[in-house]
């Protein structure tokens, strides 16, 4: 007789309860396991939701009676445990090297020519897949069980994250090695994203009024970075597998080695071809230039690679690079649409953006209807008119932007933009635009669309960090006339009976939004200074102030001499802070924010950070994976060191991330020192 998947023999009427329990759980561990290949993987369901969730449940109590007889595949450990503190290094037992990237089918001939003349004229045929857009990762298997779940980090070492790794569904825990004359091994692959599951995660954020997030390759990123593994579970993110790598077995080529991974329960993508040579290569390139985009994933170009695993070997290395393999890369697609209009958004300090309103255009997957026009200076640069027929770009986590205008096709009969002299809210108050700036302000302290963004500054994470006060809500909260200033939302509380029968909002929700409010009243005080939105005051110079001036009355009777005094606090700051305080309104708000029992002064503990990088300079470009280059900022800054925008042969250090700019460059011209970010995560550890 079989019940979901269990024998019962006679010979078990005689085992003990332990020893069938035991069995039992073994059994429901291959069987889950099962379900969850054919589920994840192949995208077939073998059993109920029903079924499957007795069957996981029955497990879990039979773990939960026999924990140390839980096996290490056990599909329960997915998700388990404490959050960690820190994740370990690893070294690679093979270093994961970088591909050499190529835009022009120019290079790729080149590459096509160093690979015959570096096999000498042997024959050689090529493989072509997907580059997906992601995050590599290498996958250590013992005995069969995954071990070790590791990011590439500087290629030679990288973090331990294999508690996340296993919250990953199609990557299988354990493998049947039956087939093959292979006990450990390692796999490659690359960390995605669906885009639906993206789409859905900002969803759910825009609808609570949380900031959306830029791209799935970055969430992927951060994803992988979080200390919990039950956070990362909540995100469902992909695996896809394109190496194998082992010594208990010779390996003849990598076509063969996508087969035996596609055999042992690996995801490596359906889309793979070998070519006998580099035509079928190009070949497969421009059928998926055109075809990336019917995908529910990101991928930036195809990865080309020499097929015979020996020639590979025979062919080598040069610096961080295989000189058997690149990567082609799609250029940044660009379309041509009618801008329709200029609209103006408005920001917390004032300043307000021109925004292109275009007649809707498909671009690199997606439909693009606004772009950002920047200032004033911008448009009259580049003499974009509205009715104008206008080139716009979208390459990965860039905002859609207005490149030009098509003069050639532009209407004898349109006029030339100039920016409007009121504001777009209801008081239609005079906007100005200071000597020396390119962005023209709207002055008064009612308007409403300033409101809305000073609110959502001084809640956002880096200042007073109000979790549930994102856009929408305070948008709301506005619109209904319960909170108009920064101070208010000290007497949210007031309201929490109404605020519960509000769209959107229930008993959790409030009290979730009250907690937080109260909380925040422990902020620091360098970053309740930085909340309050001083024009030109950023977080690293409300610490600078916090830590010279103590207190805000300081700060507030100060002259603008001795503000100037203070380092790295120039002329346009010091007036800023003046204007700032000698506001009365303002004043009043800081009445408010002291009563409600914000810190206004420092406390002993504030400012006092670790000196270790003391007088050191910093400048960081490309995009670091563990961290935004705001936080890197931050961190040099903690440990006494400051960062800067320009590269100069006073620079300390230059901090370099994936797809750097001109700053690498002039770095590497002038001798500056350049670190990797594994390099850099070192020093400041």
């Amino acid at each position: 007789m079989n019940i979901n998947g269990f024998d019962a023999s006679m010979d078990s009427l005689f085992d003990s309860q332990e020893s069938i329990d035991i069995k039992r759980i073994n059994q429901l561990v291959d069987l889950i396991n099962k379900y969850d290949y054919h589920y994840y993987v192949l995208a077939e369901s073998l059993v109920s939701d029903r079924e499957y969730d007795a069957l996981f449940k029955e497990l879990q109590d039979l773990e939960a009676k026999y924990p140390a007889n839980k096996p290490k595949n056990s599909p329960t450990s997915r998700v388990s445990g404490e959050p960690l503190k820190e994740f370990k290094s690893f070294t690679h037992k093979l270093p994961m090297l970088s591909l050499a990237n190529t835009y022009s089918e120019e290079e790729l001939n080149d590459f096509d020519r160093r690979v015959s003349d570096g096999l000498e004229g042997e024959e050689y045929s090529y493989t072509a897949e997907l580059k997906y857009d992601g995050v590599a990762i290498s996958l250590h298997y013992e005995n069969g069980i995954l071990t070790n779940g590791v990011t590439r980090g500087d290629g030679i070492t990288g973090d331990d994250i294999t508690m996340n790794i296993k919250t990953i569904k199609t990557i299988p825990l354990s493998v049947d090695l039956s087939k093959y004359q292979i006990n450990n091994f390692e796999v490659r692959g690359e960390i995605y994203m669906r885009n639906d599951d993206f789409l859905a995660i900002n969803r759910i954020r825009e609808e609570k009024g949380e900031k959306i997030y830029a791209n799935p390759r970055n969430l992927t990123a951060g994803t992988l970075k979080l200390l919990d593994p039950n956070q990362v579970a909540e995100r469902t993110l992909q695996i896809a597998c394109y190496g194998l790598y082992t010594n208990d077995k010779k390996l003849n080529s990598h076509s063969d080695n996508i087969s035996i991974l596609k055999d042992l329960g690996f995801p490596s993508g359906d889309h793979f071809r070998k070519c006998r040579n580099i035509s079928e290569v190009k070949q497969f390139i421009d059928e998926w230039k055109s075809k990336r985009y019917d995908l529910d994933f990101q991928i930036d170009g195809i990865v080309i690679k020499v097929d015979s695993i020996r020639q590979q070997d025979f062919l080598g290395t040069i610096a961080r690079s295989p000189r058997w393999a690149i990567a082609y890369k799609y250029e940044a697609e660009t379309a041509q649409t009618i801008l329709r209009d200029i609209t103006l958004q408005v920001g917390r300090t004032g300043a307000v953006t021109p925004v292109a309103e275009l007649e809707p255009v498909f671009l690199a997957g997606s439909t693009i209807s606004r772009a950002t026009l920047h200032n004033a200076d911008y448009i009259s640069e580049r003499d974009i008119r509205i009715g104008d027929v206008v080139e716009i770009e979208k390459g990965g986590e860039v905002i859609p932007k207005v490149v030009r205008a098509i003069i050639e096709k532009r209407n004898p009969d349109s006029n030339v933009w100039s920016f409007p002299h009121y504001c777009v809210c209801e008081l239609k108050s005079e906007l100005t635009r200071p000597d020396a700036e390119a962005n023209h302000y709207c002055e008064h302290p009612e308007c409403p669309w300033q409101i809305r963004k000073k609110i959502e500054h001084f809640a956002s994470r880096n200042a007073m960090n109000i979790d549930g006060l994102g856009e929408k809500i305070v948008d709301q909260l506005v619109s209904l006339n319960y909170i108009h200033n920064i101070a208010d939302i000290y007497d949210l509380s007031k309201y929490s009976d109404e605020l519960k029968t509000l769209d959107r909002w229930g008993e959790k929700s409030v009290d979730n939004l009250i907690s937080s409010i109260e909380k925040s009243k422990d902020t620091p005080f360098s970053k309740v200074l930085f909340a309050i939105g001083i024009r030109f005051i950023g977080e690293r110079s409300a610490k600078i102030l916090a830590n010279n001036l103590k207190n805000i009355d300081n700060i507030i009777n100060s002259t603008i001499e001795e503000l100037i005094s203070i380092r790295e606090i120039g002329n346009k700051m010091a007036e800023s802070i003046i204007n700032f305080f000698a506001n009365e309104n303002n004043i009043k708000l800081i009445e408010r924010l002291k009563s409600a029992g914000l810190k206004f002064q420092i406390d002993e503990t504030e400012g006092q950070t670790s000196s270790s990088l003391s007088g050191l300079s910093f400048v960081f470009t490309g995009e670091l994976e563990s961290m935004s280059r705001t936080e890197a900022a931050k961190k040099v800054e903690d440990l006494g060191a400051k960062e800067i925008k320009s590269v100069s042969k006073n620079t300390s250090y230059v901090v370099v991330g994936a797809n750097p700019g001109s700053k690498f460059e002039k770095a590497q011209k002038i001798g500056v020192k350049i670190l990797n970010e594994e390099e850099f995560l070192k020093m400041i550890s």
